[in-house]
């Protein structure tokens, strides 16, 4: 029997790769390596005689029951437990359950490092419950997140303290837009293109539609736009802007300015608010997915570590969904699966995920987060066997309890997690915003999406510079030609009822009010500016009022009608337009 025992250790080494040496200080000690599921060797130690003095207060204090003892404890190689390049711990930091099992050591004046051993994840056709229990039957504690269940419970394992937050969440990869990309025309964007012609129709309509109405009645506009179409239509243009210049005299015309401006206002406040939602950064998720159990109702496919207590808590809760869970051999597996898209999500613990958002080979551009609400509460911790009379193994979960929970009333056990998390975390995320790409983003918009609206205005500004800098240099040129392609007068045959027509004497001749009108030729010399245009209007207007009055007042006498007032050569208007030919004063 020693001599298979001694075989029995020596090939459990070698499998392991664990050197076999006398000074098992730092070293897993050879003499406590077996096989896993070996049940013909047993380490567990008698602690009976410690509970019997306990129990007649020959030990005092129940944290000096371990007093002296050397513990025999088998870590699995983890995250949490690993070893160095030389098998051993490392001395500088031995690994998160090395610096508990030393800090719970100093308080209950035990030892630990000379008596342990290590092992791996359970082998083929084994569940992870099934290792603990094999574990905890074998050895004094089994070292690992052991998460407490009801199964495992009612199979006699304990769980002395909590250091480990094995509550089940769900992760998923973060939704994100596409880096965005410079394009010129994304002010275009809030309106299809049919919409952006029929504006365009609109505007040019509602210009010449305008223009119609003060050729109808010359009274519609202040501004006299019955010859100018291309100033209706960019005053038109305006009001798409909500800038109204517009001034209707008549009431169709207002009613019109008013369906133009309240179209206008519709609009624009349509671009405006389509404007902001385009140009806007979103990170609206790509689904609705607030939990896990939504997650799994909605059909999603779940990576999930095989024959963890994850796997056993979410089989039984959702027994008729098992086909969309895709069961993973390794815990990094499960986030490499969601980065893959083998996975719509990874449903995991909370301290797992505290641990592999920190490593960048799993989350090196932090495209992984937390989804919606815990799905169960569940604490882990180390693992015993719960034996209160055979070798009393309960005594020593009772002490590694009471230390761990002075350990957490202390703060200790959260400092050791950030001591790990410091040592071990390769990226963290919380500190800064990324894309895709890698690249920091802060949400705000980009001068991609807004460069194209600047650079359409500088355009303009540009253009409107070179117009202006074109008129001043040619301007007088552009006047003599407008000139000459301009208006002059005519007299056409008289179409009033009364006497001789009412006449504007100038030197070379004289024209009547009433039968001005334009031929579109060139009249030499009559090159006056709008404002004289005006003044010429204005008299002949006043002029007409004198005549019509004159009339009448002769009929109210019954004397005959007087010939019409004319103004002398020597008059002010004569005086004003001496030497020059009168300009038309009212368009064709």
């Amino acid at each position: 029997v020693t001599l298979m025992r001694l075989l029995t250790l020596i090939v459990s080494a070698l499998l392991l790769n664990i050197p076999i040496v006398t000074d098992a200080q730092e070293r897993p000690n050879a003499a406590y390596q077996t096989n896993q599921f070996n049940t013909s060797v047993i380490f567990r130690q008698d602690v009976c005689e410690r509970q019997r003095q306990y129990d007649s207060g020959e030990i005092t204090h129940l944290a000096e029951a371990l007093k002296g003892l050397e513990l025999r404890t088998v870590s699995i190689i983890s995250p949490y437990f690993n070893l160095s390049e030389t098998g051993a711990l490392d001395e500088e930091y031995p690994s998160l359950t090395a610096v508990l099992l030393d800090e719970l050591a100093r308080l209950g004046q035990f030892t630990w490092r000379n008596t342990y051993a290590v092992t791996t994840a359970p082998i083929a056709d084994k569940s992870w419950t099934e290792l603990l229990k094999w574990s905890v039957d074998t050895y004094d504690v089994s070292i690992d997140w052991w998460p407490k269940s009801l199964d495992r419970l009612s199979k006699g394992i304990n769980f002395p303290g909590r250091w480990y937050d094995a509550s089940i969440i769900l992760v998923g990869k973060k939704s994100r837009e596409k880096k965005t990309k410079f394009n010129f025309f994304s002010w275009l964007d809030p309106f299809r293109s049919e919409v952006w012609l029929l504006i365009l129709a609109t505007i040019i309509g509602s210009g010449l539609t305008y223009c119609a109405l003060e050729k109808i009645d010359v009274k519609t506009d202040r501004g006299e736009l019955q010859n100018k179409p291309i100033e209706t239509i960019f005053l038109a243009g305006l009001a798409f802007t909500t800038q109204f210049d517009f001034n209707p005299r008549t009431h169709p015309a207002r009613l019109f300015t008013f369906s133009l401006s309240f179209w206008a206002m519709l609009v624009s406040a349509t671009y405006t608010a389509n404007l902001a939602s385009f140009l806007v950064i979103k990170n609206t998720p790509k689904n609705t997915i607030n939990d896990l159990e939504g997650a799994v109702q909605s059909g999603m496919r779940l990576c999930i570590w095989g024959t963890t207590v994850v796997n056993e808590v979410l089989d039984e809760a959702f027994p008729s969904k098992k086909d969309n869970f895709i069961l993973k051999e390794r815990e990094i597996e499960i986030f490499e699966g969601v980065l893959r898209g083998e996975c719509d999500f990874a449903a995991t613990t909370i301290t797992s995920w505290e641990t592999y958002k920190r490593d960048v080979k799993i989350d090196g551009v932090c495209d992984l987060e937390w989804v919606g609400r815990v799905f169960r509460n569940i604490h882990a911790g180390f693992g015993t066997k719960t034996d209160a009379g055979s070798r009393c193994t309960s005594l020593i979960k009772d002490v590694l309890e009471l230390q761990l929970f002075k350990m957490r009333e202390q703060g200790f056990i959260e400092e050791a997690w950030n001591e790990h998390y410091e040592r071990t975390g390769t990226i963290h995320c919380e500190s800064q915003l990324f894309n895709k790409e890698g690249e920091q983003d802060t949400g705000q918009m980009s001068i991609d999406n807004m460069l194209g609206i600047f650079i359409l205005h500088y355009g303009f500004s540009f253009f409107a510079i070179i117009s202006a800098l074109f008129y001043r240099r040619y301007g007088d040129d552009l006047k003599r030609l407008n000139d000459y392609l301009g208006t002059r007068c005519t007299k056409l045959p008289n179409t009033e009822d009364t006497g001789n027509p009412i006449e504007l004497h100038a030197p070379e001749g004289s024209l009547s009010r009433s039968t001005l009108s334009c031929d579109m030729e060139k009249l030499p010399g009559a090159a006056m500016d709008d404002g004289l245009v005006d003044m010429v209007r204005s008299m002949g207007e006043q002029i007409d009022a004198m005549n019509t009055m004159q009339q009448k007042l002769a009929v109210m006498l019954k004397d005959p009608p007087k010939p019409d007032i004319v103004p002398s050569p020597s008059s002010t208007a004569t005086n004003s337009f001496n030497n020059s030919k009168i300009v038309c004063l009212k368009d064709q």
